[in-house]
Parts: structure tokens; sequence; C-alpha cells
């Protein structure tokens, strides 16, 4: 089997490049098979002798000119960057892939504008993969790129979903366009017009589903705009860090008797708490751009580093952008 070159940006991510560097290594001793290459975009102090060891990890030569104050248009205008090269490693094809932690926006406009689109795909979209009832995984598109858009870029995003979700397991995902309610007359003229030429296109689009539907497991994707997308997704994450931490601090206030349940139950709570950890995920896809691309959290550790690099890995092995274009 050839080589899966993932490229890596040193400089994403409020821990970098240390957790970049340590995450990277991470995945190397645990994660990925002897075919795998690491090709790190940065440079930093020690790196040399820190990756010396490891024969499949390479650094390229790239500056740190990005950061969360870089708007996405100033990309194209950085190319000794490490989002630029990277992005220009993938449009190339001399990377297989290409994950970074860092400026969501930069990172985006990297792939849209260097890397490019899929033929075929007038939007591409950030595709993220949620828990879902019944040990199911809910793939939601889009989860923040597109603020804006038009109806017809609903079908892109359905077919992004597809793909994401068949990756993930699921033999023939269905398809819902999220909405303020389930009957056919609510909702704004984008989701209407938006669920007219779902239903034209002979996908497998089940209608119209609420907020409060989203761990379902009666549809396995969830369409929507980048704004309402990335404010469920937020919603989402916040509500759940709120749960586990009151819950903490009732126990802490309650009598022995609930702290020796509470210790009963820790097995429980911490097998919850790791569903609605960002980290087993690895990160979000930008999906519909000319090659694999992944966005991982701006806070990313080495242990969320190893899992987008793993993630990133099983996507080209699985030739997930091939499903996409099908």
């Amino acid at each position: 089997m050839p080589n899966i070159r993932l490229g890596l940006d040193l400089y994403g991510g409020d821990n970098a490049p240390e957790s970049t560097i340590q995450g990277a290594i991470f995945a190397i001793e645990n994660y990925l098979p002897e075919n795998a290459e690491i090709h790190l975009f940065g440079e930093a102090e020690g790196i040399g002798e820190k990756v010396a060891k490891y024969k499949n990890i390479r650094v390229i030569k790239a500056e740190n000119q990005i950061d969360n104050n870089t708007k996405p248009i100033q990309v194209r205008r950085l190319p000794e960057s490490s989002i630029y090269k990277g992005c220009l490693g993938l449009a190339n094809k001399e990377i297989d892939a290409f994950i970074s932690a860092g400026n969501t926006g930069a990172l985006l406009a990297g792939g849209t504008f260097i890397s490019g689109r899929l033929p075929g795909i007038k939007r591409p979209a950030l595709a993220l993969a949620l828990p879902a009832k019944n040990n199911k995984i809910k793939i939601l598109v889009d989860a923040g790129a597109n603020a804006e858009v038009k109806p017809e870029f609903f079908y892109d995003f359905a077919r992004i979903g597809i793909a994401y979700s068949k990756f993930m397991g699921t033999e023939d995902p269905k398809i819902a366009i999220m909405n303020i309610g389930t009957e056919e007359e609510k909702g704004s003229n984008l989701v209407k017009e938006a669920s007219k030429i779902l239903k034209e296109n002979n996908l497998n689009y089940v209608g119209y589903r609420e907020g409060r539907d989203i761990f379902n497991d009666d549809y396995d994707v969830a369409l929507t705009d980048g704004f309402t997308g990335n404010m469920m997704l937020k919603t989402i994450e916040g509500t759940s860090y709120y749960i586990v931490d009151e819950l903490k601090e009732i126990i802490n206030r309650s009598s022995i008797f609930t702290k020796i349940g509470a210790l009963m139950m820790k097995k429980a709570l911490k097998g919850l708490k790791g569903k609605i950890d960002y980290r087993q995920y690895g990160g979000t896809f930008f999906l519909g751009v000319n090659g694999i691309l992944v966005k991982a959290h701006g806070s990313s550790d080495p242990k969320a580093i190893a899992n987008a690099l793993n993630v990133a890995y099983k996507a080209v092995e699985n030739k997930l952008i091939d499903n996409i274009l099908i």
C-alpha cells in the first residue's frame, strides 16, 4: 500500500507548537501504521532533535504568519505561512491530507482558494460528527463555514453529509433539514426551497427536524446554514459541560450517601463525558475541497492532535473524497 502523507500545521492552536509536536509523535507511536508519513509545516527550536528518530516525520519549512486576528482574505498574500503551504501541498498532491488547529477562517479560505473546490461542489462546508441515541453518530453540516447560504447549497451539504456518514459506518444515511418546526408550512423561504431541491434529487430526505431532535436516531445527517450550525454546536458543547459541572457541584454539597452513590456511578459519568469530548472525533472535516482538510479544535492537546491525524489517515485510506463525487 502506498504511503499516506499527512500534513500538519505546526503553529495551529492555543498550545502549539509543543502540543502539535507531541501529538505527531503520539500518533506515530500509538495510532498510525507504518505507511503513514507526517509532514510538519513550520519551524520551532529543537524540533529536529525531537523528531530525529522518527523516519516518517518530515519538517517542511514554513513561517508562523497567521494568528487569530488574520483575516481570511489575507491568506493568499502569505505564501510562506504554514496554512498556505499546507493547502498548496494538498492542491499539488504533495500531501494527501492537511490538519490544522489554527485560525478557522484562514484555513477555510486556504482550502477554498488554494486547494480548490471539488468538481460540482459550489460551496464546501464544515462537517462534524456528534453522538446520537443508541450509539449512532450524527453528522452536522454546516458547522460554521458559511454563515449565509443559498438553497442550492443544501444539495452540496447533503452530498457532503452522506459521504461523511457512510465513512462513519452508516449504510444508507437519512437526511433532514434543521428548522423551527417539522410542519411543511413552517420555516424561512431558504429552508422551503432547500427542501424542494432535496426532494427533487432523489436523496434519502426525511423532512424537517427541530433543534431538540439533534440527538434522535431517526435520521443521520442534519443540514443547516453555518451560522445556525455553529450556534447549535456551541450551545450543545456549553450545555453538556454545564450539566457535568453542575452534577459535580451537587454531589460535593450532598450527603455521604449521595457521594457513595456517585462513586458507584463514576464509570457511567466518565462514559458520558467521553461522549461529549470533542477529542474523540479528532476534528471537523472541511469537505468539498480538493483533498482531505481537517480543522482540529483550537485548544487541542497532544491526544486531540493525534486523533485528528488518525481520522485524516482513515479518510484518505477509505477514499472519503471519492464518495462525495458519486
